[in-house]
């Protein structure tokens, strides 16, 4: 099942969020911020469970602009899928979960960043219809 994530995920989505940046010093997981983007309408957070544990997850933003009228666009981030269910197309799911959403507000794209050394999971990304070679992702941490 796909659902929101809630505060009581906080544990859960922490130890998939290691997964995805296991060496990371700067995350911080809070309850707070999980109830921030639920109650937000253009962000979410959308969490795979099975058998009442959290498995997946993915966060979706969308952003507005002035350039396609008022058609939106949603940038994917975070995507990840517990190592133990992997090949099972949760992560498949995941994202025509926040493809859907996003047809279903008109936006005009869909649109993610990966990690340039991910090459499975870019492999994933083109099978289900991203294309990698269209743009080039710039990033500037603080």
């Amino acid at each position: 099942m796909i659902r929101e994530a809630e505060k009581r995920d906080r544990n859960r989505l922490l130890e998939l969020y290691r997964m995805l940046v296991p060496n990371s010093k700067k995350m911080h997981v809070r309850e707070e911020q999980i109830e921030t983007i639920r109650n937000d309408e253009n962000n979410f957070i959308f969490v795979y469970e099975e058998a009442g544990e959290l498995i997946g997850t993915l966060t979706l933003n969308i952003c507005l602009q002035a350039l396609h009228g008022f058609r939106p666009y949603g940038v994917i981030e975070n995507i990840i899928v517990h190592e133990n269910s992997r090949g099972r197309n949760i992560g498949k799911k995941l994202l025509q979960h926040a493809e859907h959403y996003c047809r279903s507000i008109d936006c005009h794209r869909i649109m993610l960043l990966s990690s340039s050394k991910r090459d499975r999971a870019h492999q994933f990304f083109e099978r289900e219809g991203f294309d990698g070679s269209v743009s080039r992702g710039f990033k500037k941490y603080f």
